[in-house]
């Protein structure tokens, strides 16, 4: 695994590649305030294909400009890196957000996506999505720790992480912050992310209506524990709905809630699944 950089859309991105001369190429897009690192377990089990994992726009090690964090500026940054990297097709598996941002490229150029990956992203989300996520994921973007020991501590004290923690989480939390003179602080700011959150839930984007669009094969994987609340974020009726919508998709249950599905145990059922999907 190599940590790259290259200009793309007019910023600097960041993003970690493996298997730099197989085919097909993976790209995986990560969650609304997350980081490439989030998907290291998968880098790790992910052996047949180039993968490379991007920090988007504004978060991990990528340029954060002041604004353009609009689904259209997100999709062109992709299409962008992989004009500069020569990618003339490639399979995109994105979580979370990077599932929407999957479907808007999907159904903007669809001569670029061969498949698409749904990781925990539906048509239609829980109805308090912005409720539950606020509280456990974006409030880390506005604090500060005195120290790294005390960060990655109130990290395994989130909601949906208590008594789930596993070692390969820390790499995730550890690209996620910086030292500043004051303390210990989250790489993202809490302004650039909002505006991707306004542009998620912009009424202009019918993402149901995109979704029906979609041609490509896809697969949508569920997290079935709970989130926060004792509730899950994407719900197998609201997943079920999703894959009905489209042309060719397929439902996959896996281990782990929204998060924790993306190492340990989830992390191997995802690849188990995305591997059978890709052959």
């Amino acid at each position: 695994m190599t940590h790259r950089f290259l200009k793309a859309n007019g910023i600097v991105l960041h993003y970690l590649e493996k298997n730099s001369k197989l085919k097909p190429t993976l790209i995986l897009l990560h969650g609304l305030s997350a980081n490439a690192n989030s998907f290291e377990s998968y880098l790790e089990l992910l052996n047949n294909y180039r993968v490379i994992s991007v920090d988007l726009r504004g978060r991990g090690l990528s340029e954060k400009p002041n604004n353009g964090y609009s689904m259209s500026e997100h999709s062109k940054d992709i299409i962008e890196l992989m004009n500069a990297l020569k990618i003339e097709e490639a399979i995109l598996a994105g979580h979370s957000f990077g599932g929407l941002l999957s479907i808007n490229l999907a159904v903007h150029f669809p001569e670029r996506i061969s498949k698409i990956i749904l990781i925990d992203v539906a048509a239609k989300m829980h109805p308090e999505v912005r409720e539950l996520v606020t509280p456990s994921v974006m409030s880390r973007l506005k604090k500060t720790w005195n120290t790294y020991d005390e960060y990655i501590l109130n990290m395994k004290k989130a909601p949906f992480l208590q008594g789930k923690w596993l070692p390969e989480m820390e790499s995730f939390y550890k690209a996620d912050c910086k030292e500043t003179e004051n303390g210990i602080e989250s790489r993202s700011n809490f302004k650039h992310i909002q505006q991707a959150v306004e542009a998620v839930l912009n009424p202009d984007i019918h993402w149901d209506e995109l979704i029906t669009q979609i041609k490509q094969p896809s697969i949508v994987l569920n997290g079935t524990d709970p989130f926060v609340n004792n509730q899950v974020l994407v719900s197998k009726q609201q997943a079920m709905e999703t894959v009905n919508m489209m042309q060719n998709c397929t439902y996959v249950a896996v281990a782990g809630n929204h998060v924790t599905m993306l190492f340990g145990e989830g992390a191997k059922q995802t690849v188990s699944a995305i591997t059978k999907f890709i052959n």
